[in-house]
């Protein structure tokens, strides 16, 4: 969740050095490079599964895909206060979709602290205050950010129903391929009647630490985590964005410290609790 929240910042900060979906196409293929020699001696044994379940693991891939594409491009669209509101309804939208695809039905206490943990993130971007929720103003970016989330709760979903799994470091080789294919058209389109990415230092160190980080590192643990506690379980935890969030704020850029941010912090982490109890009771 830290790495996610310091890859929008940094996707947000380099979106006038690197256009969105250049960003997009170049950390699929960075993250190709990297997992290369990882996987190489075990891709010939992974291509039985393929055979097998290339309709799933193509729609899986292409979820992830659609989700991290539309993450990015948003922000360069909305501000951050309505992408990190769209973003803690994960949760919300997680257990909605569970619901819907496999009728998983959530306990009482962990859908209440399914909402607690979002009361925390709202207290947080909205400094406390009624009057900015009220305020909050919608743009083309937060539906953008919207298809996002759904995106990435169906990837969730999906990801957990499945019975056989590939290595971790393979299925996510297999995410980058599809991402660097699925969005090489739009790469193109964007360079040829948009902008074109004119390579620059800070550009391309923005593109490597999403593509280590954001991409690499933490949907690998991230897959891992719907993988061990469930999809609508894990998702849970991405409240704590927002609050990584504010962390990275007041020690990078010595923003202070207000009591919104800890009456926030508390509700988050209150909810998450409420959340993680409720699944253990039921195991």
């Amino acid at each position: 969740m830290a790495i996610w929240g310091s890859s929008l910042v940094i996707a947000r900060a380099a979106h006038e050095m690197v256009p969105p979906v250049a960003l997009t196409f170049w950390r699929w293929v960075v993250a190709i490079v990297v997992l290369l020699p990882l996987v190489w001696r075990e891709l010939p044994g992974s291509l039985t599964y393929l055979r097998k379940n290339r309709r799933r693991l193509l729609i899986i891939c292409e979820y992830m895909v659609v989700g991290t594409t539309f993450s990015v491009i948003s922000v360069n669209y909305t501000t951050a206060i309505n992408a990190s509101l769209i973003n803690g309804s994960q949760p919300i939208a997680t257990a909605f979709v569970a619901f819907l695809v496999v009728r998983e039905r959530l306990s009482l206490v962990a859908g209440l602290g399914i909402l607690i943990a979002f009361s925390g993130v709202l207290v947080m971007i909205s400094q406390g205050s009624l009057e900015m929720i009220f305020a909050l103003a919608f743009n083309i970016g937060d539906l953008v950010m919207l298809v996002a989330v759904v995106a990435w709760a169906l990837y969730a979903v999906e990801l957990h129903r499945q019975r056989e799994h590939l290595s971790g470091t393979v299925f996510l080789f297999y995410i980058a391929v599809t991402g660097m294919i699925t969005v090489l058209p739009f790469y193109i389109t964007e360079t040829l009647f948009i902008r074109e990415f004119v390579p620059s230092w800070n550009g391309v160190a923005a593109i490597v630490y999403v593509s280590l980080f954001a991409t690499v590192l933490a949907v690998y643990l991230w897959n891992f985590a719907i993988r061990s506690v469930g999809a609508t379980h894990a998702s849970i935890f991405l409240n704590l964005i927002p609050v990584f969030g504010a962390a990275f704020a007041m020690y990078f850029l010595g923003e202070d410290l207000y009591v919104f941010h800890i009456i926030g912090t508390s509700l988050v982490f209150a909810g998450i609790v409420m959340t993680v109890r409720a699944r253990l009771r039921t195991t």
